[in-house]
Parts: structure tokens; sequence; C-alpha cells
């Protein structure tokens, strides 16, 4: 994990939130957005490889497998199972990843399958195969579980907004 998102899901980062300016928690909260933007970003990639390691492995299970060129022509298919609506519940303030995000977390992504795993998944052994979806599917489930805590930050931030707000409009105003 980059030293941004270790720093931002300690329990410590909202501790004193309620007494803090709302300038200061509107940052915080954008901090997390945008980490939570490039963390995103980094798991779909993540699952992109994943489906694709894991198709190689249904197809050598059903007899087939190590042709490339049909792994290929099924990609379309097989990256369309996995796409929902658009409307996540949580509004993009970005469409671009951050770099400073995108780039350490595609790296440890990198060493866990990079381009020559993809690239050669047709002609992996079966244990190379199967190495390659643990691990793949390690860091899916490690990154799903980061952005699940930003998410439960951003929801802290968010409430304290929200009760700011409505203190403010309360007849007697803020207590």
């Amino acid at each position: 994990m980059i030293p941004e998102l270790e720093r931002v899901v300690d329990p410590a980062y909202v501790v004193g939130v309620a007494e803090a300016p709302i300038e200061r928690i509107r940052a915080m909260r954008a901090e997390c957005a945008e980490l939570e933007n490039g963390t995103s970003y980094v798991r779909r990639l993540a699952q992109g490889r994943l489906d694709l390691l894991a198709e190689e492995t249904r197809r050598r299970s059903e007899g087939g497998g190590g042709n490339l060129g049909e792994l290929v022509a099924g990609l379309a298919d097989l990256m369309s199972e996995r796409v929902r609506s658009s409307v996540s519940g949580r509004v993009d303030s970005q469409l671009e990843p951050p770099d400073h995000v995108v780039d350490p977390l595609c790296t440890v992504l990198d060493a866990v399958v990079g381009a020559p795993i993809v690239s050669a998944v047709a002609e992996l052994t079966d244990a190379e195969l199967a190495d390659a979806l643990g691990g793949i599917q390690h860091f899916e489930v490690e990154l799903s579980h980061i952005r699940r805590s930003l998410h439960s930050v951003i929801d802290s931030l968010n409430n304290e907004l929200a009760r700011r707000i409505s203190e403010s409009d309360s007849p007697a105003g803020p207590s």
C-alpha cells in the first residue's frame, strides 16, 4: 500500500474531525475521493487481468485453452460480462485518475501479474497460471478492502459535513 492510503485509512485520520474547521473536512474528503478514484482505476485494471486468467483457467478445465487467438477473440464478450450501470451512488469528482496514486499501485499490480504474464497467458504452464491467478485474486481482494476503508472514511466526513449543515439550518443555529 502507498503511504497516502495508509495514512488516510488509519482510524487516527478522522480523530477530532468534529472539532475541525469545515474547510479542513472538505479538503480531507477531496483527498479521500482522489485516492478512491485512483484505487478504483487500478482495481478495474486488476479485474481485467483476473478475468483473462480466469477465462484461460476455465477453458483449460474444459479441455481447451492454450490458444491465444481464441482467447483474444473472446475478450470483448469476456470484458462486457462485468459491465454494470455507471451509476455507483457516488459522484466521481474527476475522470482522470491521479498518477501519484495509480503509478505506485500499478507497480505493485505489474509485479503480481504484469504484461509478460498477460501476453503469454496461453503459454503458461498450469502451475504458472494458477500462481498468477492466485496472486491477482489476492491483490484484487486487498485493493477492494482498501476501497471499502476509503468509503468508510468518506462516509464519516460526509456525515460530519451533513451534521454541520443541519445544525446551521436549524432555528437555534449551531450549538
